[in-house]
């Protein structure tokens, strides 16, 4: 009698019980919804980061284009893709002129103080957040000089 009563509770113990699986299954979505948005996150900045860093490449190339063409900046960006003198001043080519959400990249010809002219390139995040080849948010914006 007392083997076939500790075989029932063996046989009756075998398995889960529907709450027991519903907390584990509660608790696996808990942790993936948490996973999904750290990694959303992680990508965000990480694009903002490329943003930041193309916007540099196409302010040296910019610088370059200043250098070989007798102080002269190019008039937009697509001018980068064919210069006066020849030459290939962008790796990518066209693709180089888009920003990591595929928005063409922003130029202006600004001026120091004491007159020099430099390239200002900038995009704009999905959220609003201003990135060019000097930061991003406040930092964007160009030093005075």
């Amino acid at each position: 009698m007392m083997l076939q009563t500790a075989r029932n509770r063996a046989t009756r113990r075998a398995a889960f019980t529907l709450l027991e699986i519903l907390v584990v299954v509660a608790i696996v979505v808990i942790l993936a919804g948490v996973g999904v948005v750290a990694t959303t996150t992680y990508l965000e900045n990480a694009k903002k980061s490329k943003a930041q860093l193309g916007a540099k490449g196409l302010a040296t190339a910019c610088e370059t284009y200043y250098l070989n063409n007798n102080g002269t900046l190019p008039q937009n960006l697509s001018d980068l893709l064919n210069p006066p003198n020849g030459g290939n001043l962008l790796k990518n080519m066209q693709q180089d002129l888009l920003d990591p959400w595929n928005k063409p990249y922003q130029y202006e010809q600004r001026s120091h103080v004491d007159g020099t002219q430099y390239p200002f390139v900038y995009t704009t995040a999905p959220d609003g957040l201003q990135i060019s080849q000097f930061g991003q948010g406040q930092a964007a914006s160009p030093p005075q000089q």
